[in-house]
């Protein structure tokens, strides 16, 4: 039976764990990131204000407010227990004055704050179909016009043909990056039940329905892509 995944509580991987299983468990999460901030760079000005929206531990925000300074970040997740690793680890890397972190949801944001850009990582495919295009809209009602959102999800039909010739190559991938066995039944487990993948021309349907344009794709990790898309 589908479950969503609560960070918090039901969890294939915990909150302390996340970072490391991350970058053992996603092809190129090092160079995903890069390239997010690439994506960012290439369309804002040296000082600018972002949504993280699925803010989690904070490792973006790491990354992001390390690279560009002057750039200030509202990071939104309903994970207290993500939210705690986050806010540590904004101290450690003395981001605290760029960073303010709450926890909640994006559609309990207020609307007359608009922000220069979003991102939305490794978000969007634990909500379940029906609340997806609510989702991309309570982030595209918070941007400007012509925002950049970065978006990167786990993609695909489940039990499609493609996805089934990739598993014996993930499953290669994470031994050889010395994933245990056992996390990789974990996380499979966790994708069947409380992870709801979409094909890339859903996705892009949905970002057009949201208010987005000018979709592309710029990253793709085997079963995990990435989309720079435009307010409209």
């Amino acid at each position: 039976m589908s479950q969503p995944i609560d960070f918090d509580n039901n969890a294939p991987i915990t909150a302390d764990e996340y970072d490391r299983a991350a970058q053992l468990a996603l092809p190129g999460y090092e160079a995903m990131h890069t390239m997010v901030l690439a994506c960012l760079q290439a369309y804002l000005p040296e000082s600018a204000d972002l949504l993280v929206v699925g803010s989690g531990t904070g490792m973006e925000l790491a990354r992001l407010g390390k690279a560009c300074p002057q750039w200030h970040f509202l990071g939104i997740d309903p994970s207290e227990k993500m939210q705690a690793i986050a806010k540590q680890k904004m101290s450690h890397h003395q981001l605290s004055h760029q960073v303010k972190l709450i926890e909640g949801y994006t559609q309990d944001l207020p609307t007359d704050i608009l922000y220069d850009a979003a991102t939305s990582i490794l978000v969007m495919h634990f909500i379940p179909p029906s609340g997806k295009l609510q989702f991309l809209q309570s982030i595209a009602q918070r941007l400007h016009p012509s925002a950049p959102l970065v978006l990167v999800d786990v993609f695909g039909e489940k039990q499609s043909q493609e996805l089934k010739q990739l598993m014996p190559i993930l499953h290669a991938y994470w031994n050889a990056m010395g994933f245990p066995p056992q996390k990789q039944q974990e996380l499979l487990a966790a994708f069947n039940q409380g992870v709801y993948p979409l094909v890339e021309t859903n996705i892009l349907n949905l970002l057009e329905q949201a208010g987005f344009e000018k979709t592309m794709r710029f990253y793709t990790g085997l079963w995990v892509g990435g989309w720079l898309a435009f307010k409209r």
